[in-house]
């Protein structure tokens, strides 16, 4: 299963499992693992809602004058 994670202070590194990268700041969607499971109850990230892209004002319609 998929869980959105963050690091609990941006200033905080924390690795991914493989050493490959860190996760980022903003967080990332993960497998929750033996791993991760670590990182939380060490307080290093938390369970987050997953960050959303900036949304559009809404729509008005046009005006109908004819």
């Amino acid at each position: 299963m998929k869980t959105y994670l963050q690091p609990v202070s941006p200033a905080l590194v924390v690795w991914l499992p493989d050493g490959s990268a860190t996760l980022p700041a903003e967080g990332a969607p993960v497998y929750l693992d033996a791993y991760w499971h670590r990182r939380i109850a060490d307080g290093d990230v938390r369970i987050a809602p997953p960050a959303t892209s900036p949304s559009l004002p809404p729509h008005s319609p046009a005006p109908s004058g004819a």
